[in-house]
C-alpha cells in the first residue's frame, strides 16, 4: 500500500491532522511556559479560523486535529498562513530564550485530511496516547499538555469538546474507548520513520484497529 504526497492547498471546511517536529529533532518545548505560550499563540493565530478538537504537545513535536473554517469567497483556507505566523512567533521566543538562531521547526509541516468519523475517533485516541508511546510518562490521562483532560472537564474551552464527545457516544464511552485500546502504540513511531512510510505506518495502525480508512490527501506545505 502506498500513499502520495501532494503540494495542494488546504481546503476550507475539511478535517485535518496537522503535525510537525523540531528541526533536526531538536526540542520545541523546554519548560511549562513554552507549552502554554505555544497554545496561547495557537489560539490567537489559528483559533479564529479553525475548529480544534484534539491536540498533544510533546518535547520535540506536536499534533492537532482541526477543521478549517468555511471560506465564502475562496477555495483555499487561511490556516496555512496562520500556522506560518504561529511558527515564526514561537521561533522568535525560543531563539531569544535559548540564545539560538535559525529555524526551529521542520520546514514542511505535514497534514492528513480526515474523511470519516471512525478515523476521527481513532485519531483522537492516537493523539492522546502520544505521551505513553514516546515514553514521556506512563499515563496519558494526566498528561498536562494534551486535550484529554480538557475534553472531560466542565471548564470553558475553545476546543470543540461537544463534537468529540458526540463521536464517542458520551463521556463514559470516551473514557472506556481510551482504556480499552489493546493495541500497543509504541511500535508505531510517526517521527522515526521517513517519507511516505510515515503515512503507511499510520494507516496500518488504524487498520489493525478495524478502521475503514479513506485517505484523500497527505501533504507537505511550505
Amino acid at each position: 500500500m502506498t500513499s502520495k504526497k501532494l503540494k495542494s492547498p488546504v481546503c476550507p471546511d475539511r478535517y485535518y491532522h496537522i503535525y510537525n517536529r523540531g528541526n533536526n529533532r531538536e526540542k520545541l518545548f523546554y519548560h511549562s511556559g513554552d507549552y502554554f505560550f505555544f497554545l496561547a499563540k495557537y489560539k490567537e493565530y489559528v483559533g479564529p479560523f479553525a475548529e480544534t478538537y484534539a491536540f498533544c504537545l510533546l518535547p520535540n513535536h506536536f499534533h492537532f486535529l482541526l477543521k478549517t473554517r468555511n471560506e465564502l469567497f475562496s477555495s483555499k483556507s487561511v490556516v496555512p498562513n496562520q500556522l506560518r505566523k504561529l511558527f515564526i512567533c514561537y521561533t522568535k521566543r525560543i531563539n531569544f530564550m535559548q540564545k539560538r538562531t535559525g529555524g526551529l521547526f521542520t520546514k514542511n509541516y505535514q497534514r492528513i485530511e480526515v474523511q470519516n468519523e471512525p478515523y476521527l475517533i481513532q485519531l483522537v485516541n492516537y493523539i492522546h496516547k502520544n505521551p505513553v508511546k514516546h515514553g514521556i510518562q506512563n499515563n496519558y490521562d494526566n498528561y498536562l499538555y494534551s486535550s484529554y483532560r480538557i475534553i472531560l472537564s466542565e471548564f470553558k474551552t475553545h476546543l470543540n469538546r461537544e463534537d468529540v464527545i458526540h463521536w464517542f457516544g458520551g463521556k463514559v464511552e470516551f473514557i472506556q474507548y481510551h482504556q480499552s485500546d489493546v493495541i500497543d502504540p509504541k511500535p508505531f513511531n510517526l517521527f522515526n520513520i521517513e517519507g511516505d512510510e510515515e503515512i503507511i505506518a499510520l494507516i496500518a495502525y488504524l487498520q489493525r484497529l478495524g478502521t475503514d480508512i479513506k485517505l484523500n490527501q497527505v501533504a507537505e506545505t511550505k
